[in-house]
This record gives C-alpha cells, sequence and structure tokens, in this order.
C-alpha cells in the first residue's frame, strides 16, 4: 500500500483542516469512487473522512456557539472553529474523548449533555486566560474575550437549541416563559449576557432576522424607544439596514437578464416586505420617532420603485409584440400583428424579466402598496396579448409559407408572455392551437 511522506501528509492535513465544510465535503465525495483504485488516493479520502466526522463532532460538542462562526449569523472567522478544537483536543484529550464517546449515543432520553458543556466551560475558562492570546492569534484580544462569554453562556443557550424552531414558528404562552427564563438565567452571569444570548439565538436561525420575534416576546413587544436605548438597538437598526440594502437592489435591477434576473429581483422585494413586517410586528414603533419616520419613507421608497418597473412593463410588451396601424377606410382604422421581421430577442427577453418580476411579487404587491399598479398593467397586457394571438393564428390561414414562419415565431414569443400574465396552462393551450393551424 502506498503511503504518503510524513511532509505531505502533515501539509495536506494542515490543508484539510482548514478548508471550508463545503469544499471539504465536495472533495471528499469525488475521491470516494477513486479511492478505490488508488492507494495515494486511498489515504488522502481517509484524511478527509476523519476531518468530516471530527467536524460532525464538534458540531454537535460546540453546537451553540457554531453559528457564531459560520453562516448569516457569524460574528467571528470560520477558521477560528477549527482552532479552537484543534486546541480543546491539544489541551483536554480526556475531555474530548468523553464528549466524542457521548456523540455516538443517538437516543434523546440518554443522551448526557454534560461533557460538551463541561468542554464549553473549559474553553471559557482557557481563553479567558493567556491560552486565548496563543490559541487564536487571527483576533485581538476584544474578540478573544467575547468569545469567551459566548462559551460561558453555551451550556444555558445548549437547553433551547432543539426548541427554538418552535419560538420563532409559534410564539405562544409557553414559548413566551421558556425564552424569558432562558433570558433571565443567561442575564445573571454578566452585564452583556442578555445581549449575547440573543446573537446566538440569532446564529442559530436559518433566518436571523427572526430573532426578533424572540426579543418581543421576551421584551413584551418594547417599544422604539426602548430598544433604541439599549443594547438591542443593533438589531432594529440592522432591520432598517437591511431594507435600505434591498431597496438598492431593487433599484439596480434594469430589466435584464430574462427570467432568472426578474425573479431574483422580486425575492428582494418579498426580503424587503419580510423585514418591514418583523419591525412593524416586534416593536411598538412611533410614527413620530426616529425608527417610524424611517420605516414609514422606506416603505413610499419600496412602493414608488416597485411600480416603476412595473410601469415599464406594457412598453416592454409592445416591443416584443409590436402592431401596426391599419386604415381600412378614411374613417375606420385599426392595428394588427407587425410581422415583417422575427421577433427581436432582446425586447422579448426585457419583457419576460419584467412579467417574470411581477409575477413573483404578487404575494406582496398589496400589502405594499402596489397592488393596483400591477393588477391594471398585467390587465392591459392580457388585453393586449389575447387578441395578439387571435389575429396571428388568423393570419396563418392565408399566410405564405415565409410569412407563417414569423407568424410560428410571434405566436412562440405570445405564449411565453400568456405563461407569465395568467398560467403555464394558458400557454400550453396557444401553443397545442399553433399546432393544430
Amino acid at each position: 500500500m502506498t503511503e504518503l511522506a510524513p511532509t505531505k501528509a502533515a501539509t495536506l492535513r494542515m490543508l484539510i483542516e482548514r478548508a471550508p465544510n463545503s469544499v471539504l465535503f465536495r472533495l471528499e465525495q469525488s475521491l470516494a469512487t477513486q479511492a478505490t483504485y488508488d492507494d495515494a488516493m486511498a489515504a488522502v479520502w481517509r484524511m478527509m473522512d476523519q476531518e468530516v466526522r471530527d467536524r460532525a463532532v464538534r458540531d454537535i460538542v460546540l453546537a451553540p456557539v457554531v453559528g457564531l462562526f459560520q453562516g448569516a449569523g457569524a460574528m467571528f472567522p470560520t477558521s477560528a472553529l477549527g482552532a479552537l478544537w484543534r486546541f480543546l483536543k491539544a489541551t483536554f484529550p480526556t475531555d474530548v474523548a468523553g464528549a466524542v464517546s457521548m456523540t455516538q449515543v443517538w437516543d434523546p432520553d440518554t443522551l448526557n449533555v454534560e461533557p460538551f458543556d463541561r468542554l464549553c466551560n473549559l474553553a471559557a475558562e482557557a481563553l479567558a486566560r493567556t491560552e486565548g492570546e496563543q490559541t487564536f492569534r487571527a483576533l485581538d484580544a476584544d474578540a478573544v474575550a467575547k468569545l469567551s462569554g459566548f462559551l460561558t453562556l453555551a451550556p444555558t443557550v445548549r437547553r433551547y437549541v432543539a426548541v427554538l424552531p418552535d419560538w420563532v414558528a409559534r410564539m405562544g404562552p409557553e414559548q413566551r416563559v421558556a425564552a424569558r427564563l432562558g433570558y433571565r438565567d443567561c442575564s445573571v452571569l454578566s452585564a452583556d449576557a442578555g445581549l449575547q444570548y440573543f446573537q446566538m439565538l440569532a446564529s442559530l436561525l436559518p433566518e436571523p432576522d427572526q430573532i426578533l420575534r424572540v426579543i418581543s416576546a421576551v421584551m413584551d413587544r418594547p417599544s422604539e424607544r426602548y430598544m433604541a436605548e439599549t443594547e438591542l438597538s443593533s438589531f432594529g437598526a440592522r432591520l432598517l439596514d437591511q431594507i435600505d440594502a434591498c431597496i438598492a437592489e431593487i433599484k439596480d435591477y434594469k430589466g435584464q437578464g430574462g427570467i432568472a434576473a426578474g425573479r431574483a429581483a422580486g425575492r428582494w422585494v418579498r426580503k424587503a416586505m419580510v423585514t418591514v413586517a418583523e419591525l412593524d410586528s416586534g416593536i411598538q414603533l412611533n410614527k413620530d420617532g426616529a425608527w417610524g419616520q424611517r420605516l414609514g419613507q422606506q416603505k413610499r421608497n419600496l412602493a414608488a420603485t416597485v411600480e416603476v418597473h412595473l410601469r415599464e412593463i406594457e412598453k416592454a410588451v409592445g416591443k416584443a409584440l409590436p402592431v401596426q396601424a391599419i386604415r381600412y377606410s378614411a374613417r375606420l382604422s385599426g392595428s394588427a400583428p407587425k410581422i415583417a421581421d422575427p421577433p427581436d430577442s432582446s425586447e422579448l427577453t426585457r419583457a419576460l424579466s419584467l412579467l417574470a418580476f411581477a409575477d413573483e411579487i404578487r404575494s406582496d404587491a398589496d400589502s405594499g402598496g402596489f397592488g393596483s399598479t400591477r393588477t391594471r398593467v398585467l390587465d392591459s397586457v392580457e388585453k393586449h396579448t389575447e387578441p395578439y394571438i387571435a389575429d396571428l393564428l388568423e393570419l396563418m390561414k392565408t399566410g405564405d409559407p415565409e410569412s407563417c414562419r414569423l407568424i410560428r415565431a410571434f405566436v412562440e414569443s405570445a405564449a411565453e408572455i400568456l405563461s407569465l400574465v395568467q398560467d403555464e396552462k394558458s400557454a400550453e393551450l396557444v401553443r397545442r392551437r399553433l399546432a393544430a393551424a
């Protein structure tokens, strides 16, 4: 069996230990098959597999603080989590071994988390001493002290990790009491523990903004003034900043990039609306207060920005499905599809992008204040598209082969537009009529 040279193995092990989870997992999976046929690859794969297993154990033992190193709620570099775990293994090998053996127990009724909590406490005490400077050279003294404080709270927060999703999904009386007990238990440990309690819980949520629901439950829906004047102000200010960032993204959308870009812009509207709802429900805002005034202006800016894009739809569809004026007599005129040239793909892409944007925001239109504009625009597009399709299919009956080819291309374009204005079934019906023509 081929073995790696010690120096190469050490270098490779160091690289594997510092690789991000996403990179490590992909490499480990891709090498799994090759390891069967190549001894050198097998050695590399074993190192990666061991690291994957080690990280799984680490994330169980340090579960209350893992989110502080990775994900949307991260406050420390991801590499610091690996450094912390390596420090614990080197400094407290017996305690780590006991914790590792306990991670093999998957029955919640028999799982004993005391070894996990002990390691968190040992880490907190060690970081409070000189070992912190040696372990986290990339972190300054303040960051090391803050991490020590988080680790001190880990045993308390661990009790609520499993029930946290239930808190944000359904904050009933029992959930509210539990959240307040957790806050109380943490608050007695240090002056900053209350804030750190919420920061740790936020880091464990897929959507950290939802922590405002927990804060609101614990503080009994605090007033804007209270939130703004305490250490909790950062949570409200961050949400307000986030709304501004969403509006900026929506403004940057230029109607290009096709359906994918339109839906992406629509998701920014959704994110802004969700954030607005979190603030409205979680804090007693004062319309004359700084936050209340800012949020009111943001709502107006959001609605105005969305309506700018919605008003561009009619013009974009008109260019994608052009018409020409026809005079039947001195007093009688009308319009008909203009099919002298093939459909303009760039204009069609723009129309589809804007329509995808309008489709993506349908659930937020009324509450966002742009529902009437959206309804009017889509009604107008529908009134243009359906007769346009009917005229094209009628022209198919008398057209020559070349014009029929152009007509088919325009019908296909109109079907794509109709799929976003109505639904895919309506578009499929148009395509069947075209196939039968």
